[in-house]
């Protein structure tokens, strides 16, 4: 059973999320540590670990991101299983052991538990997967719309974590992360969603997510977003569409997804650490919007906010205004 962590500038939290991993109940594990080129002690911190516990292996690459990092750890990886844990979250002690019973006793390629999420105000949502439910691969494709949603009871999309995937068949398949920096879990899902042959719902709580306030955002996206979430959507409409052509519910999901990230990717614009001039937002966001509709076959998949409706009339000006006020109003969130 081979846990894999990607570390990137988070030396503060490598030892207490390693502590949570050690004290997993199941005895036959191994941790894989990246250090994905940090530029602080994390590095240093992950090998502190390693000489403590020789279940403990590090490697240590140039910086590209989770995905390529995830990558490595399973090309690494001795074990029969895979779990994808982040480093500044937490993973119940029996967590592993449910897992993979789960995984023996039904043969599942995937195995989906339960998972809390904390904001930084400390409010805590709890989600419960299905009461051990078991679908075949055939009939999550035929039917993805309840598996779309990572906070309903069949969610399997958005987060590689609180999950465990058979190595047998990644390997087989060739599955990988896309050499992504954000958006890569999501692709990897949809890719193992098309060939497993079937996934297991387990109700317990196993894992701990804690989610990014906006600040702690704009610190991490710095960067364009839109060509990663482009890349990132197209291919899951792409997949996910095989699968299901005539279901128009999956349809407008997929296609609201699209959208959220879009507007994600125009507030990225006004991040104060980007430095842009309003000139250079604006011209991006012109082009941003512009790549947008030329990827949508139609713009009738149930979206009625205004900021749709000044995109697809390009009333930049408008939406310029509207995405200054947002940042704005959501400045202390």
């Amino acid at each position: 059973m081979s846990i894999i962590v990607p570390v990137y500038n988070m030396e503060a939290f490598v030892a207490s999320g390693v502590q949570c991993l050690k004290e997993q109940t199941y005895p036959n594990i191994e941790l894989i540590l990246i250090d994905d080129g940090s530029t602080d002690g994390s590095g240093a911190a992950c090998e502190r670990e390693a000489g403590r516990d020789n279940r403990i292996r590090v490697y240590h690459t140039a910086n590209r991101g989770a995905g390529p990092a995830r990558n490595l750890g399973m090309d690494l990886a001795r074990g029969d299983y895979f779990h994808f844990f982040d480093i500044d979250d937490y993973l119940v002690p029996n967590a592993i052991s449910l897992l993979v019973k789960a995984a023996e006793e039904t043969g599942a390629d995937l195995v989906v538990g339960g998972f809390a999420v904390d904001d930084h105000n400390k409010n805590q949502r709890v989600i419960p997967k299905a009461d051990h439910l078991y679908r075949t691969g055939e009939q999550v494709r035929n039917d993805f719309y309840p598996h779309m949603f990572m906070f309903g009871e069949q969610g399997i999309f958005q987060s590689a974590c609180f999950k465990l995937f058979r190595a047998e068949t990644v390997r087989k398949h060739g599955v990988r992360f896309p050499d992504l920096r954000r958006n890569q879990d999501e692709v990897f899902l949809a890719e193992y969603a098309a060939v497993m042959k079937d996934v297991y719902f387990i109700p317990d709580i196993l894992y701990r997510y804690f989610a990014n306030d906006h600040a702690r955002l704009f610190q991490k996206v710095t960067y364009d977003y839109f060509p990663i979430i482009q890349r990132s959507s197209r291919r899951i409409i792409e997949l996910v569409l095989g699968w299901n052509p005539e279901n128009q519910r999956v349809r407008e999901k997929l296609f609201q997804d699209y959208y959220y990230k879009t507007f994600q990717s125009i507030w990225f614009l006004f991040n104060p650490h980007g430095k842009r001039s309003h000139w250079q937002r604006y011209a991006r966001m012109k082009e941003i919007v512009q790549a947008f509709l030329d990827d949508l076959p139609t713009r009738d998949f149930g979206e009625t906010s205004a900021v749709y409706r000044y995109m697809c009339k390009k009333q930049y000006g408008r939406l310029y205004l509207r995405m200054w006020y947002f940042t704005w109003k959501h400045r202390n969130d």
